[in-house]
């Protein structure tokens, strides 16, 4: 299908050429051939005039000595003589017709000419010579010739705009169109499309346009270069990252599993101060390795939004829950007030808005001395299907000045360097409270006054699923014994990791069988069959994820047994890995006893049901 381009030069150029020629005819037709008609007509005009005259001088003597028949032969001769008369009539002084003796029919042309003359001797009128021409044949014949010349000049001029138009094409158009082309295969990222050559303007053009590609080219080199060695060190840090969480959260595996178990024991006040002491440390270092692994996750665009059935309620008591033990040992009331239905379920990630409670709460206790915090959650329907969570946790400690409540929700920022070296943290806590609200479409701001405490009100909005008919959720202290009667195997190739899992689990009543590998794993699970199975992932000779494959595939008493995937490498990809694996559930390591409760108390409730 042709397509005309009514914005391009050689249309325009065209147009001009065609509007010109068009004009010009139009011009020539309307102005130009009238005029030079009207000329020809007033000089045949005056022509005529003079004849008539000479005519009248020619036939006074005739009418003088009153000879009518030389004057009729002589107006005849002269009216056969003169082709374009077409009446020539004589009249006496007393209008009395002498020539012809009668007039024909009227005369009708629109190229008719007339001229009269009196004729007169001495003062005395003997009557009036009256000549009509036809200029017909002499105004077609001229306007002919005029239309012939016309036409070869507008074909001179036609010809003459066609060659200055192919010029300015081959000379301009084409080569600008040359120089855009390749612009737009610029774009495309090809650097080798020709560009018109010369010494001319658009010669130069095009030379300063192909070293511009050139920079382009090379900048464009030194990026992709740059880039691939960032996506490299971004690659290599988050291996750093990764390798850096799993060693250091594999000895707190040991710390502070065995540090609760310590706890639960019988000891001196002094020993249970300083157990303590290894619990609050231990804990703060894993929140750190937390809180690293998720800024590392933000950046790497690799956080992924789980989607769950959940309870507002129990999120708020279970954060109330955790964060207790620390917030009564600074001697401080941890208060809640909520609003929201016990039986309300929503739809969304629980872990991750558990998360930004616990982390908001872990601030207020960090930054309060004296005095209360409390988490109030209330909840508002702006749709039948969407439900607005509000939680405003408010604290009486130490406050923000206002010039550095914006900056306090940037990563590594806090409101005074004076308050890392007093209080501690990395500063990435309220940074990952707004990381999380970006990520899940709400928002969270801050109220505050220094010396008086601050209110952090978070906003989020979630699908309703409707009403739980009763209270379901995993209490962090009712799962004790839940293992009574029951066998679980533990699989992990660091002795201190067994030890501290297998009395764990005991304590909660398991009958506990341990395996160094994922090879005697397979064995034992092929021998007997286990309630729960606990699988390290990285293991020598055979790891987790192969042996749990090999367990769910070769069909033994354990093929349906739930597989609880144990790991210090605690990234998205690796809790994938285990459930592609065919592992159930997840717990990171260090083992916390709160979190193997409540997956344990989740575990009841599932088998009950």
């Amino acid at each position: 299908m042709l397509t005309i381009n009514f914005q391009s030069i050689r249309f325009r150029i065209s147009a001009v050429i065609v509007a010109s020629i068009v004009c010009g005819a139009l011009l020539f037709e309307h102005v130009w051939v009238p005029r030079m008609t009207a000329l020809i007509v007033d000089a045949n005009s005056r022509e005529l005039r003079r004849e008539v005259e000479i005519l009248s001088d020619g036939i006074l003597p005739f009418l003088l000595s009153n000879q009518i028949g030389a004057v009729y032969e002589t107006l005849g001769s002269v009216e056969n003589r003169y082709g374009n008369w077409v009446q020539v009539t004589l009249h006496s002084a007393d209008e009395r017709l002498l020539y012809p003796r009668r007039l024909e029919e009227t005369l009708d042309s629109t190229n008719l000419i007339s001229e009269t003359a009196s004729i007169q001797f001495q003062g005395q009128s003997f009557g009036r010579l009256t000549v009509i021409a036809d200029l017909a044949s002499e105004i077609e014949q001229f306007q002919s010739e005029v239309w012939r010349m016309a036409l070869i000049g507008l074909g001179i001029v036609a010809l003459t705009l066609l060659a200055i138009l192919f010029i300015l094409d081959k000379l301009f158009i084409r080569r600008l169109i040359k120089v855009a082309d390749a612009a737009d295969e610029l774009a495309k990222g090809n650097y080798q499309l020709s560009l018109p050559e010369g010494s001319d303007e658009i010669g130069q053009l095009a030379n300063r346009f192909d070293a511009m590609r050139r920079r382009i080219h090379d900048q464009t080199e030194s990026l992709s270069e740059a880039r691939q060695r960032a996506e490299t060190a971004l690659e290599a840090r988050s291996r750093f990252l990764a390798t850096m969480s799993h060693e250091i959260r594999t000895p707190l595996n040991g710390i502070i599993p065995a540090a609760e178990l310590l706890a639960l024991s019988d000891l001196e006040p002094d020993q249970r101060h300083k157990v303590g002491i290894i619990l609050t440390s231990g804990k703060a270092l894993t929140s750190i390795v937390d809180d690293i692994l998720d800024v590392s996750m933000f950046e790497n665009g690799k956080l992924v939004l789980q989607t769950q059935a959940f309870s507002p309620a129990e999120i708020c008591s279970e954060a109330i829950e955790i964060l207790r033990s620390s917030a009564e040992a600074k001697g401080l009331k941890l208060l809640k007030a909520c609003d929201v239905p016990p039986d309300l379920m929503c739809s969304g990630d629980a872990n991750r808005l558990r998360q930004v409670l616990i982390n908001l709460l872990g601030n207020a206790v960090k930054f309060t001395r004296d005095g209360t915090i409390s988490l109030h959650a209330s909840v508002a329907y702006p749709e039948k299907s969407r439900a607005k969570l509000l939680f405003r946790i408010s604290d009486t400690g130490i406050g923000i000045p206002q010039d550095a409540l914006e900056r306090i929700f940037k990563r590594f920022e806090q409101a005074d360097g004076a308050i890392t070296r007093q209080f501690g943290g990395s500063g990435l806590g309220l940074s990952i409270v707004k990381s999380l609200m970006d990520a899940m479409g709400g928002s969270v701001f801050v109220e505050s006054e220094p010396g008086v405490g601050s209110t952090f009100t978070v906003e989020v909005d979630f699908d309703v699923l409707g009403a739980s008919n009763a209270n379901t959720s995993p209490k962090l202290n009712g799962a004790r014994e839940v293992g009574k009667g029951r066998t679980a195997l533990v699989v992990d190739d660091n002795d201190v990791n067994l030890i501290i899992a297998s009395a764990m689990l005991k304590q909660l009543g398991f009958d506990v069988d341990v395996s160094n590998n994922g090879i005697a794993a397979i064995l034992k699970a092929n021998e007997s069959e286990f309630d729960l199975i606990f699988m390290d992932m990285h293991m020598p000779e055979m790891d987790g994820l192969v042996a749990t494959r090999r367990i769910r595939s070769e069909g033994g008493p354990n093929a349906k047994t739930k597989i609880v995937g144990v790991s210090a490498s605690v990234q998205v990809e690796d809790v994938e890995k285990c459930r592609a694996a065919g592992m159930d559930s997840f717990l990171a390591k260090p083992l916390r006893t709160e979190h193997l409760q409540a997956f344990l108390a989740e575990w009841e409730k599932e088998s009950v049901a």
